[in-house]
C-alpha cells in the first residue's frame, strides 16, 4: 500500500465519519408536532390547531413511529395502494382506542387529513431512504426531488451532503495524485471512498 494511499485514507477518515454522522441526523424519521402543524395548515381540510393530550406511555406519535406501521405505509404509498393505506389507518385507530388515547388524538387519526398526514410522512421517509442509497452509491437525487416534493424542506441539506461527499472524493484524488493531474485518479478515489464508507458504516 503506497504512501499516497495511506495519506488519503488518513486525511479523509475523519471527514467521512463526520458526514455520516450528519447524514444520520438528517435522516431522522421521527414525527414531530411542527411537521404535523405544517401538514394541517396546508391541507384542504386541516386538523384544528389544538393542544394534543399526551399520555405517559403512548400517543398518536408512538403509533405513527412504529417500525411496522412505517414500513407498511411506505409500501402502500410506493405502490399507490390507497386501500392498504386505509387499512393501516384503521389499525392505528384500533390501537389508539385500545390504548385509551384522548378523543382529540383518535379523531386526528380517523380523519381524512390524518390519512393524508400518514401518507405525507411515508413519502418523506421514502425520500430519506432513497437519499441514503443514492449517497452511498455516488449518485444524484434530482429525480427524487420530483418524486417526493413532500420532502422539499430536506432538499437543501441533502444537496449539501452530496456536495461534501463529492468534495471528499476530489480530496482523495488530489492526495493520490500529488503533483500529477487529478483526473486519472478520480476513479480510484471513488473506489476508496466507497471502501472507507462501507467500513465506517459497519
Amino acid at each position: 500500500m503506497n504512501k499516497k494511499y495511506l495519506i488519503a485514507l488518513g486525511a479523509l477518515g475523519v471527514m467521512v465519519v463526520a458526514i455520516i454522522s450528519l447524514q444520520h441526523s438528517f435522516l431522522d424519521k421521527k414525527v414531530d408536532a411542527t411537521t404535523h402543524r405544517q401538514v394541517a395548515e396546508n391541507n384542504e381540510n386541516p386538523v384544528p390547531n389544538q393542544q394534543l393530550s399526551i399520555l405517559p406511555s403512548i400517543s398518536y406519535q408512538t403509533i405513527l413511529e412504529n417500525d411496522e406501521f412505517q414500513s407498511g405505509m411506505q409500501a402502500a404509498v410506493k405502490n399507490s395502494d390507497i386501500e392498504a393505506a386505509k387499512a393501516l389507518q384503521q389499525k392505528a385507530i384500533e390501537i389508539a382506542i385500545a390504548a385509551n388515547l384522548p378523543a382529540s388524538q383518535i379523531n386526528l387519526l380517523s380523519s381524512d387529513s390524518g390519512l393524508h398526514f400518514m401518507q405525507f410522512l411515508a413519502k418523506r421517509q421514502l425520500f430519506s431512504i432513497a437519499f441514503e442509497k443514492r449517497y452511498r452509491e455516488l449518485k444524484g437525487i434530482q429525480d427524487l426531488k420530483l418524486i417526493y416534493p413532500e420532502a422539499k424542506d430536506l432538499f437543501a441539506r441533502s444537496d449539501e451532503l452530496l456536495a461534501l461527499r463529492d468534495k471528499q472524493i476530489l480530496q482523495i484524488a488530489q492526495q493520490l495524485a500529488g503533483d500529477e493531474d487529478v483526473a486519472p485518479y478520480l476513479k480510484q478515489a471513488r473506489e476508496q471512498w466507497l471502501l472507507l464508507n462501507q467500513r465506517v458504516a459497519q
